[in-house]
Order: structure tokens, then C-alpha cells, then sequence
């Protein structure tokens, strides 16, 4: 049975903030599954539903999981990752990082846009982390990108403002990477404990000791907890809030033996070199002057573990979204499309760094983000598919984004959600012509008005 699909595009006014301008551009987002070369496929519904559900589930096998992973310089590739959105129509409500404190999601204009506290938008619109699609979404993004883990931005384990709901967002992600085996670590703020009271208390110090054991006994057990010198890596964002190596020595204890500390760059001596293992770099407004003068002049690659960072940009909401006065200090670094991506990218790689920490995934708020958005749409993960050499193509990277939107377009629909669930199966395990088939025999029986 043969079938036809049509093309379409879209014309887009872009503002582009990395130059303060407003282009006229044309994206034609293009339908990539008319070109899959499928024609001689059987596209009878009820006998591929038979073939699927009489398949046999098969386990992942570590040389599967290996396949399209392994960069040309051998440097592992790890995504920062903000375990702490919420939609309403998962959680009930929408969280803080859509909302800051004017936006509201609820309200749509007439391209079908929510309002959120952001520069940019989510090609899949604002999402909840606790979503299953979102996670299985986003790990095959990153999987088909040849990203090799992901490094979790943590607040704590107590029930502060909405550190809670970032510790339950991360942690709904467990099972999801437990299933793909997709490595993943911890990122520390220790800023965050400040919230516990006006000054550095024991309450404090006694928080933030509480906070490296639940890591421990959480987190250190996993299999697929990322390792760096050949034990498990916790990195600390700065520190910013405890500023005495001895705090930092008491605090760490319980995990010295197992782990790796790293602290932000030029941070190394705030915690110890008892207990601090190197540093890793981050985005500055500076970008080359700053990141090259670090790794040429300050990193000590022979004695320290040194983390590298990719990032494509720097342009935050918070002044916008009411998170920063007018006044208080500001600045902006341009993405110049994919240079900013690539400079900074080819800079970590050429140094001896031990990984690259690409900041970040989906850090809307601050619009360092490489996710699929309305304005850039997949051209950084298409980017990162150079950058990391993997096996797969740019048009395996819409695979994930037709099986959310299949999955959200007929949520109650038990053949869309069957054979979108066994097309997920295929991506993981690298089987991406029977994943693509089966996409196509839901474009052919359900349409793909809804695919933009």
C-alpha cells in the first residue's frame, strides 16, 4: 500500500538576540520521513500491531549501547541538564522557570505560543520534567547527538522553596537512564544552603553534610554514575556560599575515598586540595579571552582532573521575568548563530581536558540551551553530532521529536502509544529502520497536521 505525504514551510520573523537584530529569515522545517525510502514496506496496521506484540523484548547489550557514542578524540561529552520545570498539565501547576514572576504559560497568542520566561522556545513547548515522554525525548536527542551522559544541576535534599521539586524532577529521570544506561552526575550548588539561615550555621554546614550523603546513598550505588580518574565524580558550582576548606574537608568526608570533587575554575584552593581533585571551566562573558587564558595560563592539566565546557550563548530572562533589578549587574554573549558553539567547543577539545561539559541543555531561563527551540531548531545538536563524530544522521534526530508528538497529539489512542513506546525500543538499541517504519505507518493511518 503506497502513500503520500505532504511538505510544507513555514516563514519565520526571527529576532536574533546574538545580534540585536530582526532578520528576515525562512526555516522550512522539513518533513524528513518523506525521504526514509520506505515504499516497499507493508503498510497493512493490523499485521505490524501482530509483528510488535509478539516481538520478544530484548536487553541492551553494553556494544549496542556503545555504538554511536564514541567520539573521533576519545573525550567523553556530557550535557548540564535543569531537573526543575512543571507544567500544569503534569503537575498541576506551572513552576517558577516558565513563570519567573509576570509570565504566564496559560496565556497563548495566535501562533500557539505560551508565555514563558525565556528569550527562546521549546520546539515541543514549555514541558514538565517529571513527564516520562519529556525524558525518553530528550535521552534520545542526546543519544542520536552521541552525548555520553548527563550532569544533573542539584539544590539539596531538603524541602526549601522549590529545592524538592528539583531533587524529585532528577529523580524521576533514574529509571529512564537506568533503562538506556545513559551515565549521569551530580552538580552541587552550595549556594543554595544560605536559604537554611541569615548566616553560616552549623544548621548549615549540618545541611550541606546531610546533602553529600544523600548523594552517597542515592546517587555514588548506580552502575551508570559517571566516574573521572577512576572514581565517581561530584562537581561543586563554585563554591559560592562555604568558603573554608575545613567546612569543606568535614563536609566531604564521607565521600572522599570514592569520589572525585571538582570544583568551578579557579575554585580549587576554597575547598582543598585534600579533598578537591581540579576544576572545570564555564561560560564567561569574555568567552575565548577568557576560557583560553584559563586552560593556557591557570589549569594544571598534569596534576588536576580538568573539565572542559561548550556553550552556544549567554542571554538571560531574569531582568525581564523580575529575578534582577534594572541595575544590578548584566551581560549577554552573542551566539553569532553556531560560532559561539563551535569556538568554545574546539577550544576544549584541542586542550587536555579530561571531558566537555556542554552548558547547557535546557537552561531556558538563561538561554544556554542546545534543545530543539522554535529559533534555532535542531542546528546544535546537528552541530554536536560533528563535534562528537557519532554514526547517525541529522534526520535520525527528528525520530524523537515525531514520537512525543505523536504520543502528545493522541494521548488516549492505545495503537499510537504502543507502536510509538516500540519505536522508542528501536532508537535505544539502535534498530532506527524499524523505529522510522513504524513512525510512518502512524503518518500514513493518523496524518501529520500536527507536525511543525
Amino acid at each position: 500500500m503506497g502513500f503520500f505525504l505532504t511538505s510544507c514551510s513555514e516563514d519565520y520573523l526571527v529576532q536574533d538576540t546574538d545580534q540585536q537584530l530582526k532578520i528576515s529569515k525562512k526555516r522550512i522545517e522539513k518533513k524528513f520521513y518523506e525521504n526514509w525510502n520506505l515504499e516497499n514496506q507493508d503498510y497493512d496496521l493490523q499485521k505490524v500491531m501482530i509483528e510488535e506484540e509478539n516481538s520478544p523484548t530484548i536487553e541492551i547489550s553494553d556494544e549496542l549501547l556503545r555504538r554511536g557514542g564514541a567520539t573521533r578524540r576519545g573525550k567523553k561529552n556530557y550535557v548540564h541538564y535543569m531537573p526543575w520545570f512543571q507544567s500544569k498539565s503534569i503537575d498541576g501547576f506551572w513552576g517558577q522557570h516558565w513563570t519567573m514572576t509576570n509570565k504566564n504559560p496559560d496565556l497563548v497568542d495566535a501562533n500557539g505560543k505560551r508565555e514563558i520566561a525565556s528569550h527562546y522556545y521549546p520546539k515541543i513547548g514549555p514541558y514538565s520534567t517529571n513527564d516520562i515522554d519529556l525524558q525518553r525525548y530528550h535521552l534520545m536527542l542526546m543519544k542520536l547527538s552521541g552525548v555520553d551522559g548527563v550532569i544533573f544541576d542539584w539544590y539539596g535534599s531538603r524541602n526549601v522553596l522549590d529545592f524538592e521539586l528539583i531533587k524529585d524532577g532528577m529523580n524521576s529521570f533514574i529509571p529512564e537512564l537506568d533503562k538506556t544506561k545513559m551515565k549521569f552526575a551530580i552538580m552541587y550548588e552550595d549556594r543554595v544552603i544560605r536559604e537554611q539561615a541569615r548566616a553560616l550555621s552549623n544548621l548549615q554546614l549540618n545541611q550541606a553534610k546531610e546533602d553529600i550523603k544523600y548523594i552517597k546513598r542515592n546517587y555514588f550505588k548506580k552502575r551508570n554514575y559517571i566516574r573521572v580518574g577512576g572514581k565517581k565524580m561530584l562537581m561543586i558550582f563554585g563554591p559560592n556560599y562555604i568558603t573554608e576548606s575545613s567546612d569543606w574537608q568535614e563536609i566531604l568526608e564521607p565521600i572522599r575515598k570514592q569520589s572525585r570533587v571538582l570544583a568551578l575554575w579557579n575554585a580549587r584552593e576554597v575547598i582543598g586540595n585534600e579533598v578537591c581533585s581540579g576544576e572545570y571551566t564555564w561560560i564567561d562573558k569574555n568567552h575565548l579571552q577568557t576560557l583560553s587564558g584559563y586552560y593556557n595560563f591557570e589549569a594544571n592539566f598534569k596534576n588536576e582532573i580538568i573539565g572542559g565546557v561548550a556553550y552556544p550563548r549567554f542571554n538571560d530572562f531574569y531582568k525581564e521575568g523580575g529575578w534582577r533589578s534594572h541595575g544590578a549587574y548584566e551581560w549577554e554573549l552573542k551566539g553569532n548563530g553556531l560560532q559561539t558553539f563551535e569556538e568554545s567547543f574546539y577550544e576544549s577539545r584541542s586542550q587536555k581536558t579530561d571531558f566537555i561539559q556542554i552548558a547547557t541543555w535546557n537552561d531556558f531561563g538563561e538561554g544556554t540551551m542546545i534543545e530543539p527551540t522554535e529559533e534555532f531548531g535542531f542546528d546544535h545538536l546537528e552541530k554536536l553530532q560533528e563535534f562528537t563524530g557519532v554514526a547517525y544522521r541529522k534526520e535520525d534526530l527528528r525520530i524523537p521529536y515525531y514520537i512525543y508528538k505523536l504520543k502528545k497529539q493522541f494521548p488516549e489512542d492505545r495503537i499510537v502509544q504502543f507502536l510509538c513506546k516500540r519505536a522508542e525500543y528501536y532508537v535505544v538499541r539502535g534498530k532506527l529502520k524499524r523505529s522510522k517504519f513504524l513512525l510512518s505507518i502512524l503518518f500514513h493511518y493518523y496524518g501529520d497536521e500536527f507536525i511543525s
